[in-house]
């Protein structure tokens, strides 16, 4: 019996995340398997990929209102982690890079593989999806 190589990871491998899908509902619901991409305006949101776009998440299960959370495997990301931000608090959707003293800041037109998913302007923290 030969083994095959390839094909889909389990559910324990890669990194798993929860998010809300603004856009979904009983008349839109998303599906098991569905691509979905970021919302630039929502912390940790998706919305199905659009026509032509390349998806960077996709449904682990299906959702038919916007409150549920939506369990969601990401594509090329490793993890999240959390840091302080000085100056300006980056955009939702921004690429961070080290400010120098332990911390990021906004990495302005330098756009990398880096993606703000929360802002807390109170505490100054940023929670970043890391490449």
């Amino acid at each position: 019996m030969a083994t095959r190589i390839g094909g889909p990871i389990p559910d324990s491998y890669g990194l798993s995340l929860t998010v809300k899908v603004p856009t979904a509902s009983g008349a839109n619901p998303v599906d098991t398997g569905t691509p979905l991409s970021w919302s630039a305006t929502t912390a940790y949101a998706a919305i199905p990929t659009p026509d032509g776009g390349i998806p960077d998440m996709k449904a682990k299960h299906p959702v038919s209102d916007s409150f549920t959370p939506l369990g969601v495997h990401v594509f090329n990301a490793s993890r999240v982690e959390v840091f302080p931000f000085t100056g300006a608090a980056p955009a939702l959707g921004a690429s961070v890079v080290s400010n120098g003293t332990g911390g990021v800041r906004d990495a302005g037109a330098t756009p990398n593989a880096t993606r703000v998913l929360y802002v807390d302007t109170a505490r100054s923290i940023v929670e970043v999806l890391m490449p």
